[in-house]
């Protein structure tokens, strides 16, 4: 009686988490299964709801990169397999996108134009930036969005040396993470209606 009592409450207690997100793997990998429980387990050591922005997941070994859209889309590379840091900032990141289309109140030509405004000299193509300039603007705003909840989650210190060995995006992450750059960066999240509730300020 007493066993079942527990799992009772196992159960009661782990639905709630587990029923945040649907997490698929496209192939059913070995790497992707273990993707797909680090995502588990992340949900489970950290209350993620507040980041979530959209609930479909997927777990793709084919897919080079993560991406967003049109399903938010995990890949195996490496650093996802060997750190879960790496995992979940790159699962923030990509939620952020997602935030920023349902959320942001500019179109996007004025989003971007509105950035440039305070970030004239913008870095493109690898390892700086995105492909072209308008695609690193608005990482900009993903990457900060990324950078605070990061460091609301495990820390300021763990968030920058994490961002700070990614090698990508070099010049974005270096812009959001400067200190000099916050009043900016936070006065155009509220601009756009992309701040985060009072939690977060």
């Amino acid at each position: 009686m007493k066993s079942k009592l527990i799992l009772l409450i196992t159960l009661l207690v782990t639905f709630p988490v587990n029923a945040q997100v649907l997490i698929n793997t496209v192939n059913k990998s070995a790497n992707e299964v273990k993707i797909k429980s680090d995502l588990e387990s992340l949900h489970e050591q950290f209350n993620l709801t507040q980041w979530l922005f959209t609930k479909h997941i997927q777990v793709d070994e084919n897919a080079k990169t993560p991406h967003s859209h049109p399903v938010l889309t995990m890949s195996t590379q490496p650093e996802y397999l060997a750190s879960k840091t790496k995992l979940l900032s790159t699962y923030l990141h990509e939620q952020f996108h997602w935030h920023i289309i349902i959320n942001g109140k500019p179109t996007k030509e004025a989003f971007r134009a509105r950035i440039k405004d305070f970030f004239p000299n913008v870095k493109t193509g690898y390892p700086f930036g995105s492909r072209d300039e308008g695609s690193t603007l608005s990482h900009l705003m993903v990457c900060y969005l990324e950078y605070i909840a990061l460091t609301e989650l495990i820390g300021q210190d763990k968030a920058l040396e994490n961002i700070s060995t990614n090698n990508y995006y070099t010049w974005v992450y270096e812009t959001v993470t400067n200190p000099e750059n916050e009043a900016v960066l936070d006065m155009l999240l509220v601009e756009f209606g992309l701040e985060f509730r009072e939690q977060h300020n």
